[in-house]
């Protein structure tokens, strides 16, 4: 099922599948007890080279990670490699690039990207964090939350009102380390990815140099905005990716699994449900090849991001739900490896962009 038309690299892909498989996914089940893996682990991605900027690579990491069995794992690299890392590229200082960008690609640090508000998701023009200037420096007030990584992070991109005035204008990035005075970490408990290690944070009069404005100040929206395609481009190759990839090992169980004589796999309800959803990846799929190959073009694919992020997302999710339903009662368990797949892809369709709010960008772009 399922193949690798743009991303022929064999021996990269190769070599990335057996590291997967044999050091990581072994211990996918102790990372999601534990609700965290080891930063050892995320050294271990810096010193080969995982954490990069290259684009093509980046496409066969998040195609193979998720065979890992830990999308916590998975989603933590993702924001380093497709999140952080670019903003830091693109818009940190030579003194921001040599002491946060370095390091990450290195895996000797990580990073968080701290938007979200207890009030204020999707609508960034009701953000509330502040960061008033005091002499050289700002101070920052407000609670940021649902953080992937903020529990675990040493530095945050924060995204705050730089200016006393309302607006997406006034909001700004702040580089912000974790053991700044001032600032609290709370882990949030979450259904799923919990190796991903959550977390809400709260600002009290923090302090942070100017030097901490990350680009240009009042230009986050934008910055927020193409970081997000960045995000929902690779997360729709990395979902379906993982949808394939639980397609396959339900179908292997149903071959084997018999009932009234013969294998699950025999019946022709079962038959065809796989069908019905090895046609969907294979859509989702073409659709996110098809949008990989016009962005890397250096054309506008923002549209076709917003696709990607209302149709794969979703058609990860449902065929990852179908899945468990084909285990019956054993997909039920709390520790059987579809339920935990389940509980991470609930996520699909809330963080980076609901279907509701694709579907309106979409419209947009239609003119409609």
């Amino acid at each position: 099922m399922g193949g690798h038309v743009l991303f022929s690299n064999t021996g990269f892909r190769a070599g990335l599948r057996k590291f997967v498989e044999r050091e990581l996914r072994p211990r996918a089940k102790a990372w999601e007890d534990a609700g965290r893996f080891p930063r050892s682990v995320l050294q271990e991605f810096g010193r080969r080279g995982l954490i990069s900027l290259d684009p093509q690579h980046n496409a066969v990491l998040a195609e193979e990670l998720p065979r890992s069995e830990s999308l916590g794992l998975a989603l933590s690299v993702f924001v380093q490699s497709n999140l952080i890392a670019p903003l830091l590229a693109e818009l940190g200082t030579k003194r921001q690039k040599q002491f946060r960008l370095q390091p990450l690609l290195k895996g000797k640090i990580m990073g968080a990207m701290a938007v979200s508000e207890p009030s204020a998701g999707s609508d960034f023009a009701a953000l509330c964090c502040s960061a008033r200037r005091a002499g050289h420096h700002f101070l920052i007030d407000g609670v940021k939350t649902y953080v992937t990584n903020g529990a675990c992070a040493n530095f945050l991109i924060v995204a705050a009102r730089t200016r006393d005035e309302e607006g997406l204008g006034a909001l700004s990035l702040l580089l912000v380390p974790r053991n700044a005075p001032g600032m609290r970490v709370r882990r949030l408990a979450t259904l799923g990815l919990k190796s991903a290690a959550t977390g809400e944070i709260t600002f009290r009069s923090v302090r942070v140099p100017e030097s901490a404005l990350l680009g240009q100040e009042g230009a986050a929206f934008g910055y927020i905005q193409q970081a997000l395609n960045h995000e929902r481009l690779f997360g729709g190759l990395a979902c379906v990716a993982w949808a394939q990839y639980a397609l396959e090992k339900t179908a292997a169980f149903a071959g084997q699994r018999r009932a009234f004589g013969q294998p699950l796999t025999k019946f022709q309800a079962i038959r065809h449900q796989f069908a019905e959803m090895a046609t969907l990846l294979e859509a989702a799929r073409q659709l996110n090849y098809a949008t990989f190959a016009r962005w890397v073009s250096g054309k506008d694919a923002t549209k076709e991001i917003c696709m990607i992020k209302l149709f794969s997302y979703q058609t990860a999710q449902q065929v990852i739900e179908r899945c468990l339903q084909l285990h019956g009662g054993a997909g039920y368990l709390d520790d059987h490896w579809i339920s935990r797949f389940y509980r991470d892809a609930r996520a699909l369709t809330i963080a980076a962009g609901t279907p509701e709010i694709m579907k309106e960008l979409i419209a947009a772009y239609l003119r409609l």
